[in-house]
């Protein structure tokens, strides 16, 4: 492996674990069941499992649950009431966008990981999605712990 390989696997791994800790923020925020959360492990284990075979189910399942979100109208509490809904509708949207992209780089490392010829292919496989379901576990404490409280909404 020369260096620009490993960089930018190195990128995409920050990548993927700071956006899977916005998921954990979002999920939290939107007051997702344990249901969808139990659900978006599975789907960060799927990734690293399967590589790129997972990208479509996987963006199937993120778009159904972003169609629940429009479809229930489910807005986090610290949204202002009297905010315009196209705001609501274009946060929907760039979260939807994040996470397809989210899926895609997961998906990336999962095949980068298979092809691996290392021993230690499923310790690492194991190591990262610890790593990453501990990342979802701090997203959600994040956004418990009353952050963003310093954004003045009003």
């Amino acid at each position: 492996m020369n260096i620009g390989t490993i960089l930018s696997l190195a990128g995409r791994l920050v990548s993927v674990i700071l956006g899977v800790g916005v998921w954990g923020w979002w999920l939290a925020a939107l007051a997702a069941p344990k249901a969808a959360v139990l659900m978006t492990g599975l789907l960060l284990a799927y990734g690293l499992g399967v590589g790129w075979g997972s990208v479509v189910p996987a963006s199937a399942a993120v778009s159904m649950a972003i169609a629940l979100v429009v479809t229930f109208d489910i807005f986090p509490p610290f949204w202002p009431d009297n905010s315009h809904y196209k705001y609501w509708a274009y946060t929907v949207l760039l979260l939807w966008a994040a996470s397809v992209a989210l899926v895609c780089l997961l998906a990336a490392i999962g095949q980068r990981l298979r092809h691996t010829k290392s021993a230690h292919r499923w310790g690492g496989r194991l190591t990262l999605l610890a790593s990453l379901l501990g990342m979802l576990w701090v997203g959600a404490r994040l956004y418990q712990a009353q952050w963003p409280g310093w954004i003045p909404w009003s």
